[in-house]
C-alpha cells in the first residue's frame, strides 16, 4: 500500500485540473455554504493531486490551507511530511522528521514508516557530513574537526537505530509493508549487522515474488482492459528489478564475507531472472578469477564484453576487464605450461 493514497494515473488532465482549484469553476456549490469538512476534503483532494502530478510547492499550499482550518487533521499532517520527505533537502528531511513524531495518530503505521525514512536519510546526511569533515571536501566550524566528524558518525548510528526501530514497529501494526522491509534491507546494512540486511533482504524477495505472482494470474483474465495489462506488467516488472537489486546486495555482502561460493549462487540466481545484465557477469567472473577458475572468469568476461558492446574501447570498466581477461589468459597458459613438464 502506498504512503498516501494515489490518483488514478487515467484521470485525464481536465479531470485533475477540476480536483486542484479549491473553488474553481468545476465547483459549483457556494464556497459560502460549505462545511469546514467539504473545504478539508477539497484542500486535500487537491494536495493529493498536485503531489501526484510532482508540483510539491502547489501540494503544500493545499495542505497548509487545509491545516489553517483544523492544525491536527491527521491525513493533511501525513500528506505534509510526505511533500517534505519526497522534496529530499536537509531542511525538508527535518521538517518530515518532526511533522511525523508529533503526529497525532501514531497508531497509524504509515506515521511510523514517515518516521524510520526520514531518520534513515537523517542517519545518511550525518554520515555524509562525516565524511566529508574528514576527507576534508566539507568545511566545518568545530575547534576539532576530528571530534566533530566522531560525533557526526555517532548522530548517524543513533538515527538509524532509531530507524530500525520505527520499522520494525510499522511491521507490528502492518504485517508485510514492503517499504519497512525494504528499508530494514538497507538501515540493517548501514549498521553493519549484514546477517539481519541478507534476512530481511530473503523476506523482501519473498514478498515482492508473492505480489508478482498474484499480479501475474490477473494477467490471464482473458477479459482485462489494455490498459490494466500494461499497469500489471510494468509492476512485475518493476517488481524483478527490486529482486535483482537486493539478490545483488546479498552477493557483495557474501563477497565481502568471503563466501564466494554463496556469493556465486547469488549471481546465478540474477542472471536467471535477467540474463543481459552485464554488472553480473563482471562480478560473477572476478569471483571466478579469485577461486582461480580461469576458463570460467574468462568465458564470463566475454559474455560482459559482448552486453557491454555499446560502451567505449576506453571506458574504465571495459579496460579493467580486458586487463583481467589477459590475466586469465595468462594464467591458463602457466597451468598448460606447468601440466606439459609434469
Amino acid at each position: 500500500m502506498p504512503l498516501i493514497p494515489r490518483l488514478d494515473v487515467r484521470t485525464t488532465g481536465a479531470a485533475i485540473l477540476c480536483s486542484l482549484t479549491l473553488f474553481g469553476a468545476c465547483n459549483s456549490q457556494d464556497p459560502a455554504e460549505m462545511t469546514t469538512e467539504q473545504k478539508l476534503g477539497l484542500y486535500l483532494e487537491g494536495g493529493l493531486g498536485y503531489f501526484t502530478a510532482g508540483d510539491l510547492d502547489r501540494a503544500q499550499q493545499q495542505v497548509q490551507r487545509g491545516l489553517q482550518l483544523d492544525e491536527d487533521n491527521e491525513r493533511l499532517l501525513l500528506l505534509l511530511g510526505n511533500i517534505h520527505q519526497q522534496r529530499g533537502t536537509t531542511h525538508d528531511i527535518r521538517s518530515a522528521e518532526a511533522i511525523f513524531r508529533g503526529h497525532p495518530a501514531q497508531h497509524d503505521y504509515r506515521v511510523r514508516l514517515g518516521l524510520g525514512l526520514a531518520l534513515e536519510r537523517l542517519g545518511i546526511i550525518y554520515e555524509d557530513a562525516s565524511t566529508g569533515i574528514r576527507s576534508g571536501d566539507q568545511t566545518t566550524d568545530a575547534l576539532d574537526p576530528a571530534k566533530r566528524a566522531d560525533q557526526l558518525a555517532a548522530h548517524a548510528q543513533e538515527a538509524w537505530a532509531e530507524c530500525m526501530e520505527s520499522y520494525i514497529q510499522t511491521l507490528e501494526i502492518h504485517l508485510g509493508e514492503i517499504k519497512a522491509v525494504a528499508g530494514l534491507v538497507r538501515v540493517s546494512a548501514l549498521l553493519g549487522d549484514e546477517e539481519a540486511s541478507i534476512g530481511w533482504g530473503r523476506e523482501y524477495i519473498e514478498i515482492l515474488k508473492s505480489a508478482s505472482r498474484v499480479r501475474q494470474l490477473e494477467l490471464e483474465d482473458a477479459t482485462l482492459a489494455a490498459n490494466r495489462e500494461r499497469e500489471l506488467r510494468a509492476s512485475i516488472a518493476l517488481n524483478d528489478e527490486a529482486i535483482i537489486k537486493t539478490l545483488m546486495h546479498i552477493s557483495t555482502i557474501y563477497t565481502r564475507q568471503e563466501n564466494l561460493q554463496g556469493a556465486l549462487d547469488e549471481l546465478g540466481a540474477v542472471i536467471a531472472k535477467n540474463p543481459d545484465l552485464p554488472q553480473a557477469y563482471s562480478r560473477r567472473a572476478s569471483i571466478y578469477f579469485s577461486l582461480a577458475q580461469y576458463q570460467r572468469a574468462s568465458d564470463t568476461l566475454k559474455s560482459y564484453l559482448k552486453l557491454s558492446a555499446h560502451l567505449p574501447f576506453d571506458h574504465p570498466d571495459i579496460r579493467q576487464a580486458y586487463a583481467l581477461l589477459r590475466r586469465c589468459k595468462d594464467a591458463l597458459s602457466a597451468a598448460d605450461l606447468v601440466g606439459s613438464e609434469n
